[in-house]
């Protein structure tokens, strides 16, 4: 299949993806059980200074594309603007739905946990349409990738240590400024566990989309 058929269908794919996910990822926030690992440390940021998630995933996903070349050594300037072009409206899309929910505050634990378990659905619908789109690399799978071959190591292996360093790194923050787990909690785990079984069952059940799937 030429990856020039269905670009429309793939770019609309894409657009409701990173919509869907942005939103997963807001609504994670207002649980406050803690996000998916790629947004804990904005989110403990978003918690200790003036500047909102949005803005700090933004520049976090930056500093990941900035690093990539530094890695390899050479500058592949298509796909580091690729990732760009998908970090800048990711970031504000995250504002817009935090923004959106700004009045929705789950008060008891039951009520937070329905809402965390929600938004990991709701994120893994959005990075399975994502993925399937196959438009742009998010910045975070891109420095994995480029990890992953400058190490000669599996991009699950380098994904997983990825997402514990962000984890780690959360949790280091929390305790220095709030002295605990502020920001970070069981709501991060069950994001890290569930999200990609749920997304193995969207790819295995969801073959609608599969007329559109690009081969690589």
């Amino acid at each position: 299949m030429n990856t020039e058929q269905h670009f429309k269908a793939r770019i609309i794919m894409f657009i409701c993806g990173i919509a869907t996910m942005t939103f997963g990822i807001a609504l994670s926030c207002k649980a406050n059980l803690g996000t998916s690992p790629i947004s804990s440390v904005p989110w403990v940021l978003s918690l200790c200074t003036p500047f909102s998630v949005g803005f700090l995933t933004i520049a976090m996903n930056l500093l990941f594309v900035a690093v990539q070349p530094l890695l390899l050594r050479a500058f592949y300037w298509r796909e580091l603007m690729g990732q760009v072009i998908v970090t800048i409206p990711f970031g504000n899309s995250i504002d817009f739905f935090m923004w959106v929910l700004q009045d929705y505050n789950p008060d008891t634990l039951l009520e937070r946990w329905i809402a965390c378990l929600a938004s990991v659905v709701i994120l893994a619908s959005g990075v399975f349409l994502e993925v399937r789109a196959k438009i742009f690399l998010a910045a975070g799978e891109g420095l994995v990738n480029v990890l992953a071959f400058v190490s000669h190591k599996s991009f699950s292996l380098i994904k997983n240590c990825f997402d514990i360093s962000l984890v780690t790194l959360a949790v280091i923050i929390a305790f220095m400024e709030f002295g605990g787990l502020h920001g970070v909690g069981l709501g991060t785990v069950a994001a890290a566990v569930l999200a990609g079984r749920i997304i193995y069952l969207y790819e295995t059940y969801l073959h609608f989309f599969d007329k559109w799937k690009v081969k690589a």
